[in-house]
């Protein structure tokens, strides 16, 4: 309905300007959403020339004819715009100091140039400083790992020690109760020997007592042999119970010893496995020490690095917060860039945009250069409207093909015209010659007699000046533009 609406208006607005030799209607730069506006205008004296133009008639003088041909049919969006950066960045510096270098507003730099620059001297003194630590934490691994492996050979020869102090006193232990074994054994045939010896002489007595033919001086004698056998059994009685006693000592303190060996042991072999923990958590110490200078040098790399602004693309300086010789500080917008390529962004009516798309070709013309036409494309179409007093419209984004151009210049205006649609070797007619009736539409097609027929057409395509027709009319036919009465 809004094309229809749309040929009604154009064929109402060349039907108000009838009577002049001939009319040329073109709104380049409006869309059709521009063209209703245009009715608030012309709506009035569009209606009062609605019945001159949609009827057959004779042909007034000044009449405006057409004849149907082949051709093609272009629709055009144009659109008004603006030259922008392709990039543009704003720097701020990381670190504090005085400012060696800095490019100012308006200078241009090639992709790795130093855009600004500070004073880093005490930077690299902490550098240095962390490349120091870092040796001293490496010297400290060093050390932690020898006194690890000190206390795991203390540890190995403190089991081996343990282990040859054990079987030793396990030894003397056994040799202790061997000596004890073999004094009782002892003691006891010695009491037994003297026990013997007394009932030996005990009976020689009693014999010789019995004998009459003893004197007194053998049976004395005898008596004699009696009690020194006697003496001799308490003796041997007396012997075995001190080496039995001296027996019974040693084989205990054998045990005393053997118990004093495995304890002294024990807290040997736990000395040095603690020795192995300290060691190893000492080198855990000593590895996260390490790492925490190589961060903090790492680090202080970084500031190094960050006193230097590096272009990352070749373009222009669009300003400059310092100057050589002054103090930077962080968190401060220290230069802002710009590339050297550049494109074009415009608003696109919301009733265009639907026709766009990326990839489509577009004519760029500058109006700072409007003898020169340069190509492009459209690279973005944003998928977020702007709203301005009403009227909606979407950002679009246009690449030229030679975005380095010496003509394109930040802030330059530009118009924009974007092919949406192209029909080739079609029939076409004026688009103010449609007029419609009943959801119908006609044109006026010129007889041999001069008078005028009002014809039944089908249309197709159309932009701002010509319309496709699909049937109705042949080529060479005339058709009645204006004139009409």
């Amino acid at each position: 309905m809004t094309d229809y609406l749309y040929i009604f208006i154009r064929i109402n607005f060349k039907c108000f300007l009838a009577g002049e030799q001939k009319v040329r209607y073109k709104m380049k730069g409006y869309t059709k959403s521009y063209l209703l506006i245009i009715t608030v205008f012309i709506i009035a004296s569009g209606l009062l020339s609605l019945t001159s133009c949609n009827i057959s008639g004779n042909i007034t003088e000044g009449m405006e004819t057409f004849g149907v041909q082949k051709g093609d049919i272009v629709q055009v969006v144009t659109a008004t715009g603006y030259v922008q950066p392709d990039r543009r960045n704003t720097f701020s510096l990381q670190s504090a100091g005085e400012v060696l270098s800095a490019l100012e507003k308006g200078e241009y730099f090639k992709k790795g140039d130093i855009l600004i620059e500070l004073d880093n001297s005490s930077t690299e003194l902490i550098l240095a400083q962390s490349g120091e630590n870092i040796n001293i934490s490496k010297n400290s691994l060093e050390l932690a790992k020898i006194n690890y492996q000190q206390a795991l050979d203390a540890n190995h020869i403190a089991v081996q020690l343990s282990g040859n102090s054990a079987q030793q006193a396990e030894l003397a232990v056994k040799n202790a109760l061997i000596a004890l074994e073999n004094a009782n054994n002892m003691a006891n045939k010695s009491v037994h020997s003297a026990r013997v010896a007394l009932k030996n002489a005990e009976k020689i007595l009693e014999e010789a007592s019995d004998e009459p033919m003893m004197t007194e001086t053998q049976i004395t004698q005898f008596q004699a042999n009696v009690d020194s056998s006697e003496a001799a059994l308490d003796s041997a009685k007396a012997s075995r119970t001190s080496s039995i006693e001296s027996a019974e000592g040693a084989y205990d303190q054998s045990l005393l010893n053997q118990s004093a060996t495995y304890w002294s042991n024990l807290g040997n072999t736990e000395n040095t496995g603690a020795q192995i923990a300290i060691t190893r958590k000492n080198i855990e110490l000593a590895e996260t020490q390490l790492r925490l200078a190589e961060l903090n040098y790492e680090l202080a790399r970084l500031d190094i690095d960050n006193n230097i602004i590096y272009a990352p693309y070749d373009g222009l300086v669009f300003s400059s917060s310092f100057k050589e010789g002054e103090y930077g500080s962080p968190g401060v917008p220290a230069i802002e860039i710009i590339s050297g390529d550049f494109i074009i962004t415009s608003d696109v009516n919301e009733t265009d945009m639907v026709n766009l798309a990326e990839g489509q070709e577009v004519e760029i013309q500058l109006d700072a250069y409007y003898d020169k036409v340069f190509k492009g494309e459209i690279i973005e179409i944003s998928p977020i409207s702007i709203n301005i007093g009403g009227v909606v419209s979407f950002e679009i984004k246009v690449m030229p093909e030679t975005p380095d151009s010496p003509e394109f210049k930040y802030g330059l205006s530009a118009s924009l015209s974007i092919t949406t649609s192209r029909v080739e070797s079609v029939l076409y007619v004026p688009i103010e010659s449609i007029f419609e009736e009943d959801g119908k539409q006609y044109v006026e097609v010129l007889g041999d007699d001069g008078k005028s027929l009002k014809t039944e057409v089908r249309t197709g395509t159309f932009n701002y000046d010509f319309i496709e027709i699909l049937s109705g009319v042949d080529e060479g036919d005339t058709i009645v533009i204006s004139g009409l009465e």
